[in-house]
């Protein structure tokens, strides 16, 4: 009795092994273009000279068209405003998504005085109007962008100049 099952487990295991198939699958990945931003030399977020009244907070917003408006205690003096610039290359008509934080902190040269800076905006060239979104030139794969924000500035601020950096990345959309 003990051949017979024996028997019958090598022929079962025989014929497992003959019945195996093998396939052949493909792999295939498409290498592009990686998608580049860079300040444009020269450029950055400038909300120029402006004066706090004494006690009477503000702000000041600078729009993604570099129009200055101001608000409560916050007078502008003349002085030179500008967007930040910023250049893309890629994948020529390809979508991209901006993404800008939700605030950045500025701190007075020689000081620890701070102010907030929120409500950042940008203005893809390829859109036309604020958007978080653009398209890469068709031929060339380029666009552009600028950066608008608000200046939250405290009643009786102290003076100086007030410098800070922030984060903005695209990705492929």
């Amino acid at each position: 009795m003990r051949k017979i099952i024996f028997g019958a487990l090598l022929l079962t295991a025989f014929t497992i092994q003959t019945k195996a198939q093998s396939v052949t699958a493909e792999a295939k990945a498409e290498v592009t273009s990686q998608l580049t931003i860079s300040l444009n030399p020269g450029t950055a977020l400038n909300f120029g000279k402006v004066a706090v009244s004494v006690g009477s907070p503000g702000t000041c917003s600078l729009s993604t068209i570099n129009v200055a408006t101001v608000s409560g205690g916050v007078n502008t003096i003349p002085s030179t405003t500008s967007n930040a610039i910023l250049n893309l290359t890629g994948i020529a008509g390809s979508n991209y998504a901006i993404s800008l934080p939700l605030n950045a902190t500025v701190t007075r040269v020689g000081g620890s005085e701070t102010m907030t800076v929120d409500n950042l905006k940008a203005r893809p060239n390829s859109i036309g109007s604020d958007a978080l979104i653009g398209t890469l030139n068709a031929n060339t794969g380029s666009d552009s962008f600028t950066v608008g924000g608000q200046l939250n500035v405290i009643a009786n601020q102290v003076n100086g100049i007030y410098i800070g950096t922030f984060n903005i990345s695209v990705a492929y959309n």
